[in-house]
């Protein structure tokens, strides 16, 4: 058993490449290349298309495209809303694209976003934030797991360190939480810990494209040295192997451990909906601790397909982002879309202030 401080995986998706497009096949327009560019990452590079696209999918899928093409054709200033649709369709929010041009309100929009977080009561907070909430309960409010956010928030924990760890109950409050690199919360995961936590790994999808991410991370000296020799092994083993994809990890899991047990807290609520990629990850390594409740609703569901790299279309109208690992618990396991499941729910008709309840719901357990 060996004893980590972050996974390696989400330092990948911590960086993200710009990489030139491949050369591609002329085409009759700017429009087309464009389209052309996407539909061949999609079909090439992006780690969800085998299972996206099973049962019937592969025909869904042309049809989509078929409508994205024509609408260009008829109303080709709007031509990045439908190619975003043309993307939404895989229902994967690690996939996606960013605009560079100005582009007129969404002539397809429906009449009602289902994608549209709901409102929290009360809002969560755009910082991180400590409180004590009463004598036997304090709260953190964790925004995001972005990485460049990692000297602030672990700042903030060393400076409620005695705090945390004389409290009988902490809250986490991770509602909405943008999600980031895993590496952010591995210092929090230390007072949750109680037993090895088990990190299921992840697969690259194998091509020339991500794999020439990989190796220009290197190259620009941007990976901290053990991670670089990482990657190197990874490319190493991917230019040996045959398969379409190869494993991140020899093993295929992790096992994370820390050097104690903090007797406080002795109980952490989590309220966790609407956490999404990093967030996910964090609710799912959070449940191995037996002193650990998901509370409220369930996270986000964005984390089957990871690793997301970006490269720019042949217009430079846009900028192509696509995931280029998938977790290895599929398909036995999935939580996009899903998401990891509260412990103990919010009762039927929702509550007025859910922080008091997360709060009374721990105040009222018993050791």
């Amino acid at each position: 058993m060996k004893t980590i401080l972050f996974g390696i995986k989400t330092l990948l998706a911590a960086i993200a490449i710009a990489l030139t497009p491949f050369a591609l096949t002329a085409q009759v327009s700017d429009y087309d290349e464009d389209i052309a560019f996407v539909v061949d990452v999609l079909r090439t590079d992006y780690a969800g298309w085998e299972a996206k696209t099973a049962d019937g999918g592969q025909a869904e899928f042309e049809r989509e495209l078929a409508r994205a093409r024509q609408r260009i054709a008829e109303n080709p200033e709007a031509r990045m809303w439908a190619i975003g649709a043309l993307l939404d369709w895989f229902a994967d929010d690690h996939l996606g694209l960013r605009s560079n041009i100005v582009s007129p309100a969404n002539p397809w929009a429906q009449n009602s976003d289902p994608g549209q977080a709901r409102d929290f009561s009360p809002p969560p907070g755009n910082e991180f934030a400590f409180s004590r909430l009463s004598s036997d309960t304090v709260m953190l409010r964790v925004p995001t797991f972005n990485i460049g956010y990692l000297e602030e928030f672990e700042a903030l924990l060393e400076e409620h360190h005695e705090t945390i760890t004389s409290t009988p109950n902490l809250l986490i409050d991770l509602r909405g939480n943008d999600g980031g690199s895993d590496q952010m919360y591995s210092r929090l995961m230390s007072y949750l810990y109680t037993r090895p936590i088990y990190q299921i790994g992840v697969e690259l999808r194998d091509t020339p494209r991500n794999l020439a991410a990989l190796q220009a991370n290197v190259d620009s000296g941007e990976y901290p040295e053990e991670v670089q020799e990482f990657v190197q092994h990874v490319l190493a083993r991917a230019a040996a192997s045959e398969s379409d994809y190869v494993s991140l990890s020899e093993n295929g899991f992790e096992i994370v451990t820390y050097p104690q047990v903090y007797e406080y807290p002795a109980r952490v609520g989590i309220l966790a909906e609407g956490a999404g990629s990093s967030g996910d990850q964090f609710a799912i390594d959070a449940r191995a601790s037996r002193k650990v409740t998901l509370l409220g609703g369930p996270t986000a569901g964005v984390i089957d397909y990871s690793n997301v790299i970006t490269a720019p279309s042949p217009s430079g109208d846009f900028a192509l982002a696509w995931p280029m690992t998938r977790s290895m618990r599929l398909p036995e396991e999935p939580f996009d879309n899903v998401g990891v499941q509260p412990d103990v729910p919010f009762p039927a008709g929702g509550v007025a202030d859910e922080i008091a309840w997360a709060q009374a719901w721990l105040e009222r357990q018993a050791d």
